[in-house]
């Protein structure tokens, strides 16, 4: 709980720091996803700005532009998978009700469902800000290590998505102000997310690694 705190305000000194460039980002990947064809590269260019914000690194257009090229194809890959599994977890949600009715075996079929939708969800919290942070780029080590991340950090995730789901719910409420941050917002919040328990992954393993050492001394 007190991890996933710091990674709030954190995340908010890291928007308010890089305001300036989060805003004409998030506008400018908006109207990307309206296009259609540049959207998820462009996606993946503000993950790859949000991973160098969260890291504590200088930003620049220079960095999004060479991320939206670098990432285009897998960018289209994951978005075409996630759509796919998406429709499919929405179409099964669906079908089963319409077709069996009110049956009591179809509401416990339906929260199974609901239950496979909200972990997709926490799921693609992280899976973008791992395959950003990770040497390893590849999508099915984001989907393992986002998974692992999620199951071991229960509270830790429930507590980040409770803060950022209230965040977009107002935003888009505003709407100028989903225009502005929603998408910056989403995308900070999984990077921050990500490199603090990558962090506290690394820190875990010096100190057995050192816990080790004076062992074998």
């Amino acid at each position: 709980m007190v991890d996933a705190f710091r990674v709030v305000v954190k995340t908010f000194k890291d928007i308010w720091g890089e305001m300036f460039n989060l805003v004409l980002m998030n506008v400018f990947t908006l109207l990307c996803m309206v296009v259609i064809i540049p959207g998820p590269p462009a996606v993946m260019a503000l993950y790859a700005v949000c991973n160098r914000i969260a890291n504590d690194y200088a930003v620049s257009w220079d960095h999004y532009f060479a991320a939206f090229r670098e990432h285009f194809g897998k960018a289209w890959l994951y978005a075409i998978a996630a759509f796919v599994i998406t429709a499919l977890i929405l179409f099964n949600f669906w079908w089963y009700g319409a077709t069996f009715g009110n049956e009591v075996w179809v509401q416990w079929v339906q929260g199974a469902w609901l239950a496979a939708a909200f972990f997709w969800l926490v799921i693609n919290f992280y899976v973008l800000a791992f395959y950003m942070e990770q040497q390893d780029r590849r999508w099915r080590v984001a989907l393992r290590n986002s998974a692992l991340v999620a199951g071991a950090n229960p509270l830790f995730t429930l507590t980040l998505l409770i803060v950022v789901g209230v965040l977009i719910v107002v935003a888009l409420a505003i709407t100028p102000l989903f225009v502005l941050l929603g998408l910056s917002t989403w995308a900070m919040f999984g990077s921050e997310a990500v490199v603090n328990r990558v962090n506290v992954y690394r820190k875990r393993m010096e100190a057995q690694t050192a816990s080790n050492s004076e062992m074998q001394r």
